[in-house]
């Protein structure tokens, strides 16, 4: 085994075969059936069967909505003459209008009056919706953002105003989604209101680290135990309760003496009709690019997973646990999950990004002899505001970055990531992937 050579390009085969094993696509079908008269969906290790409905409405949010949507359409071609209305809402850059469906262009990170617009005719749908239709939602990630729809007290100005404040903090997408849910008519289980009394099933591409339904496009189908409270313990903590907007402030501070304007919990009656199935996660997929090595050939370890941390803290922590490795060599280390970054300057960049500049920086302190490669990507293509997914780098990228003359610590500290792996050619880009389950780690010890 030690004499195998693993390659920077297999380490990009490596993750394209992750990501092919949580697209819609190809894996739809093994969750959603239909047999005969019936529709069949996989739920708690069974199939929750539905017979004798009326109209079916398809409702596909997120950024592999297309891939849902017109996936979901052929599996279920035999009602055709049922399906009412198949509503696609997306990001910009997956967008494209398919005939028969009404798709949304929307906006992300940052919503848009678009966004708004879905989400009013998403509402309008549902309401003429009766006890024997048949309601599925197909969510991916980017939901949360894609579909804003305020309480009547808040612009929507408003609250692109605090998701910008959330996403420059360094708060993670389990608070952000906390606070985006109690400002919303939609979220946090608000969607069921609207579909109640008829059937609805969701089908979920998850994005958030530990499948947590309630986080996911910020719990649209499910019950939220989060509060006001929480909310206004997430502002504080991370110092932006001051900076945020009054007319939000006032809806927390209400929120907090009157139970009635809470999100709806599991005790509410709108979710005895619902039921929530995972698809495709961060785990599945590397769990697959596991499997795949071990066919392959290719020694790896399915190394941290679940990851939610700052990209400085993560990166100096890949590197001292390293060392256990180093005799082990060639090895594929095998992570993922959702980092975070606080952002401190005006540069370009993305988690992924930021995260492979820090690791340059500590592996070439502590182990400057080492060889490695390492790919940081987003699985949905995309890198923050960015045309990369990620990056590959090595431990050739040290050198040059200093050939470059590029002051890494002041590039760093200007969130300018993005510049310094465009100077050295290590950015990834691709086109979008029509999934997303968050980031993967490819990290290869030579």
């Amino acid at each position: 085994m030690s004499s195998l050579r693993v390659s920077e390009n297999q380490l990009l085969d490596l993750f394209h075969h992750g990501i092919q094993n949580v697209q819609p696509s190809n894996i739809l079908k093994n969750f959603l059936k239909v047999s005969g008269k019936n529709i069949k969906i996989s739920h708690k290790n069974s199939y929750k069967i539905y017979k004798n409905f009326n109209k079916i409405f398809l409702i596909c949010i997120g950024k592999a909505s297309i891939d849902m949507a017109t996936t979901a359409y052929s599996i279920l071609n035999n009602f055709a003459d049922n399906i009412s209305d198949v509503i696609v809402v997306v990001n910009k850059e997956n967008f494209k209008n398919v005939p028969g469906f009404t798709c949304f262009s929307s906006g992300h990170p940052i919503p848009n009056k678009k966004g708004l617009e879905a989400s009013k005719y998403i509402e309008q749908r549902l309401k003429m919706t009766m006890k024997n239709d048949l309601v599925l939602v197909f969510l991916s990630g980017g939901g949360s953002a894609l579909l804003p729809y305020p309480v009547s007290n808040i612009k929507l100005d408003e609250k692109i105003k605090i998701n910008k404040l959330l996403l420059a903090s360094g708060a993670n997408i389990i608070e952000i989604n906390t606070v985006r849910k109690h400002l919303s008519k939609i979220k946090g289980g608000n969607l069921l209101k609207m579909s109640h009394p008829s059937k609805v099933h969701t089908l979920i591409l998850s994005d958030v680290v530990g499948d947590d339904l309630s986080s996911i496009s910020s719990g649209l189908t499910v019950p939220d135990e989060t509060t006001f409270g929480d909310v206004k313990k997430i502002l504080t903590k991370y110092r932006i309760w001051t900076k945020t907007p009054v007319s939000i402030r006032s809806h927390i501070e209400k929120g907090l003496k009157d139970l009635k304007l809470e999100t709806p919990n599991k005790k509410n009656k709108i979710f005895n009709n619902s039921c929530n199935t995972i698809i495709g996660s961060n785990l599945m997929c590397l769990k697959s690019i596991h499997q795949y090595c071990k066919l392959k050939k290719i020694p790896s370890k399915l190394w941290k997973v679940n990851i939610e941390e700052d990209v400085e803290i993560l990166a100096k922590k890949f590197v001292e646990d390293l060392k256990k490795y180093i005799n082990s060599k060639p090895i594929v280390l095998i992570s993922g999950g959702e980092t975070t970054v606080k952002l401190k300057g005006k540069g370009k960049g993305g988690r992924n990004q930021e995260f492979a500049i820090h690791f340059i920086r500590n592996i070439n302190k502590l182990i400057p002899s080492i060889e490695y490669s390492l790919l940081s990507a987003g699985t949905d293509g995309r890198d923050g505001p960015t045309d990369a997914a990620g990056a590959l780098v090595n431990n050739k990228s040290i050198n040059l970055i200093l050939e470059k003359k590029i002051d890494l610590d002041k590039e760093i500290n200007n969130n300018n990531s993005y510049k310094v792996l465009k100077k050295i050619n290590s950015l990834v880009i691709m086109s979008g992937t029509n999934t997303n389950v968050a980031d993967l780690q490819l990290l290869l010890i030579k």
